[in-house]
């Protein structure tokens, strides 16, 4: 990968209704086309993140959330440091915290992070989205389309991700109106 690359990642369990979103906003953005983003969406495990990561200007995670209380198809930025909180929740083997940590120490972590969530209203067995979430997708991409142009044309920056620093985007969302001071974690 280029320096300077943009590489979306979309995390996620298929067989695990919503918990899949991660994996189809991914797919859907991969259908756009766009030229000077890769997106991955096979990771299943740590050293496979930081593979995808490797070389990359801006990476963008996309994974499930669930949420007190629950809104589903919430979609905010998170930091590393509210998805370490709540790791045990987690229903696939990549907890980015950790996997970010190792990349720092093995110097595979990409310029700057962004991770992107959606809450969900259903992890049980199964294919496919629940409608709530499912309409969260083109607002999910939009987002993760919006921090690649606006980093790439460096019309923003994307800081790190450490929960209280100025420009921590923790909880910010594109839900409901009124949606503030819930938490969440990813799955």
């Amino acid at each position: 990968m280029t320096a300077g690359a943009v590489v979306v990642v979309g995390l996620g369990n298929r067989y695990r209704r919503d918990d899949g979103v991660g994996v189809v906003a991914a797919a859907a953005l991969d259908e756009l086309g766009l030229p000077d983003i890769r997106v991955v969406t096979d990771i299943v495990e740590p050293m496979g993140l930081l593979e995808a990561w490797s070389g990359a200007g801006l990476a963008i995670v996309i994974d499930a959330a669930v949420a007190t209380p629950p809104m589903p198809g919430r979609v905010s930025r998170c930091s590393l440091s509210d998805l370490a909180a709540h790791q045990a929740m987690s229903s696939h083997r990549v907890d980015l915290a950790a996997t970010y940590a190792l990349g720092k120490v093995l110097d595979r972590i990409p310029d700057k992070l962004a991770v992107l969530t959606v809450e969900v209203a259903d992890t049980g067995h199964g294919v496919g989205l629940t409608p709530q979430v499912a309409a969260a997708v083109p607002a999910t991409v939009r987002m993760a389309v919006d921090l690649a142009t606006a980093v790439h044309h460096g019309d923003a920056e994307v800081r790190p991700l450490v929960a209280g620093q100025e420009g921590d985007w923790s909880h910010q969302s594109h839900g409901s109106p009124g949606d503030g001071g819930a938490r969440s974690a990813h799955l």
